[in-house]
């Protein structure tokens, strides 16, 4: 048996089918994943330690989810990322709060075990919503996040994220990080690219102008919803009750401003 060991596991951190494992420890440190991301782009926030340390709490390996943060929002440079039924706004991505309920979907989907002791599931709607679309424990591996975490048509996405791991692993960290392989991705309609054709939403648009007028107004629960999920009239009396609230001290003081007599 160790024999056939030694033959199939040529990698420490590789199961015997060739993926990688979603369980275990971080390999990469803190400091090489943030010098790695900012050669790429400066204004990386810096949230590697998080990850790193999360990670290790779950039992999940936080730099591959570090590397997966920085595939789904393109080295943090898109307005929206993560997947289409959890979406995390550019605001949350340095939240600590927000990394750590990354890290408890990523774990729901690893493994049926319950959670740590010490974690502290703050939205458990993920969780729910894993487990109501059958998830829960079959994502044993990054590879097996495909159609999962990501769209139906993004078939390699486990696969794009491991390959940035590995490329932060061979990286000598000198200059300038080698380029990673450009990965062909089936176009499948989604939060993420606009559907340009009559009678549709320009969610795009929607996202980068919309969203973020109610993000500005902290009219957005976190983490935000869906752009294209529909709002129940509960939900919508709660948000313009919230909104009047909000801008209620502002037109009283516009209103004594304007009852203010002018002083010669």
């Amino acid at each position: 048996m160790e024999t056939l060991d030694a033959v199939f596991r040529k990698h420490s951190e590789l199961e015997p089918t060739g993926k990688l494992s979603m369980l275990g420890e971080s390999v990469c440190s803190a400091d090489r994943l943030l010098a790695y991301a900012r050669r790429r782009n400066p204004q990386s926030p810096d949230v590697s330690e998080s990850y790193i340390r999360l990670g290790k709490l779950y039992g999940i390996r936080g730099d591959v989810a570090y590397c997966q943060a920085a595939y789904d929002t393109r080295w943090w440079t898109s307005e929206l990322a993560g997947p289409d039924w959890a979406p995390q706004v550019r605001a949350q991505w340095a939240d600590e709060e927000a990394i750590e309920i990354r890290m408890q979907m990523l774990y729901a989907l690893a493994t049926f075990r319950p959670f740590p002791s010490e974690a502290k599931v703050a939205d458990d709607r993920q969780i729910a919503h894993i487990e109501r679309s059958g998830w829960r424990g079959k994502a044993a591996c990054w590879e097996d996040l495909s159609g999962k975490w990501s769209h139906s048509g993004n078939v390699g996405y486990g696969r794009y994220v491991v390959a940035m791991w590995r490329g932060v692993l061979e990286w000598d960290g000198q200059g300038v990080p080698p380029k990673l392989p450009v990965y062909r991705q089936e176009f499948t309609p989604s939060v993420r690219t606009a559907v340009r054709k009559t009678g549709t939403v320009d969610w795009s648009s929607f996202v980068s102008e919309q969203m973020k007028w109610l993000l500005h107004r902290q009219l957005l629960p976190v983490p935000a919803p869906h752009p294209d999920r529909k709002v129940t009239w509960e939900e919508l009396a709660a948000l313009l009750r919230q909104w009047e609230n909000s801008s209620r001290p502002q037109e009283q003081k516009e209103r004594r401003e304007e009852d203010t007599p002018d002083v010669p």
